[in-house]
């Protein structure tokens, strides 16, 4: 099973100290998983751009949690999956995945049937990497009002990938 994700953090820039805002899951068969954090940030600590762009998308209410319940729910979703392993997918594991490794390992409870090595988005021909642009281009036309919400950024990961591996006529 593949799950896409995407996280939100308080700035983008290099060296910037960076804490979790918002993770979101989507996996292949549609299944979705979405928190923002209510324990790890201030608003102080956000770049321009995340209390411009981010803060702006989040939803509050029952997706609001704390990090050990992040990290208990979370878990619970992906072994809910299946039984057979899984495999965390982003654009970007260089930024995502250092807040699904701290997060599991912080609170002991690593999913039994996730991979410990993050996933990256790849192809095997430059044909299918040009469909996954043309793919997020054309979810992002659709969906651009919510772009930096981690559901919906994970989402366009799934929808890209799909495109460019989609068998054309």
């Amino acid at each position: 099973m593949q799950v896409f994700f995407d996280t939100e953090f308080t700035t983008i820039e290099e060296g910037g100290f960076r804490t979790l805002i918002s993770i979101g899951c989507v996996a292949s068969d549609g299944r979705e998983f979405y928190a923002e954090l209510t324990d790890t940030w201030h608003r102080a600590n956000c770049s321009e751009f995340v209390v411009a762009t981010v803060l702006p998308l989040l939803q509050g209410g029952e997706y609001r949690m704390d990090e050990a319940e992040l990290a208990t729910r979370l878990q619970g979703w992906i072994e809910g999956l299946t039984e057979n392993k899984v495999i965390l997918r982003t654009d970007s594991p260089r930024a995502d995945w250092q807040w699904v490794e701290l997060l599991f390992t912080l609170f002991g409870c690593w999913p039994k049937n996730l991979r410990r090595k993050c996933g990256t988005i790849y192809f095997n021909h430059d044909f299918q990497i040009n469909r996954y642009i043309e793919g997020l281009e054309v979810y992002w036309k659709l969906n651009g009002a919510r772009r930096h919400h981690a559901l919906v950024d994970a989402k366009s990961l799934l929808f890209a990938r799909n495109y460019a591996i989609e068998r054309r006529a």
